[in-house]
């Protein structure tokens, strides 16, 4: 009995081990200019191109000062618990192999690029900071070798069923297709061990779901902008 007492604790640990703590960075969203145009339309139809051109700007420019805090941030992290990966919001099984070629594609151009010299050179480099403005923070640092992959948080089904954007074009929120949202996202988060990071939105407070699926788990909510942590208990 004894030899056999050793050989099990000489066995490996389980492949996944439950993490201790979840850590929620509150998400910056990019959103299309089609999308924000749509948005203050709906808001104010007499509004003109030129007032949602300015909006957008501003949009843009703010969206990448949140973005510089976040990286400051997630280099913290990487640096405290050597962190290797991020679960990223709205990545899935589906999207998982496009959205890692197109950060092979960021990395291509990010060795190759020189300083502009023509309207084009502009033109190309503009549009490299609006995709990585898109592929947020965390993908920032896989582009530049500080993190070595981003990790799927989402299941697609249940992804896709939260989707508040009905085939209409109209938005109907469904608090129970978000919920069972919040649920695949936590179950995702529980495949990690030791600490685990996820950008997600600030709308989503996972400590109702952490509690029902894996009580022992701590969650804390990141404000990137003081890098205060919160918990995310109510």
């Amino acid at each position: 009995m004894s030899r056999l007492i050793i050989l099990f604790a000489l066995l490996p640990a389980p492949l996944y081990a439950e993490p201790k703590t979840i850590i929620h960075i509150l998400n910056y969203h990019y959103v299309s200019p089609e999308v924000f145009a749509a948005d203050l339309k709906d808001q104010d139809s007499t509004i003109t191109q030129e007032q949602i051109d300015k909006q957008y700007f501003e949009f843009l420019k703010r969206g990448g000062s949140l973005q510089k805090e976040q990286v400051k941030l997630l280099r913290r992290l990487i640096k405290r618990y050597k962190l290797k990966s991020v679960y990223i919001e709205g990545l899935t099984e589906k999207n998982y192999k496009d959205t890692m070629r197109f950060i092979e594609t960021l990395k291509k151009y990010d060795k190759t690029k020189t300083p502009p010299e023509s309207d084009f050179d502009r033109l190309v480099e503009a549009q490299n900071k609006i995709d990585l403005l898109e592929l947020g923070a965390a993908g920032r640092l896989v582009v530049n070798g500080e993190l070595e992959t981003l990790l799927p948080a989402e299941d697609s089904e249940a992804f896709e069923a939260a989707n508040p954007v009905r085939s209409d074009g109209k938005v109907v929120f469904d608090k129970k297709a978000d919920e069972k949202r919040e649920d695949a996202i936590v179950r995702n988060l529980l495949k990690g061990s030791g600490v685990v990071v996820i950008t997600l939105g600030e709308n989503h407070i996972l400590g109702d779901n952490i509690q029902r699926l894996s009580p022992g788990v701590k969650y804390r909510r990141v404000v990137s902008r003081d890098a205060r942590l919160k918990s995310g208990e109510q």
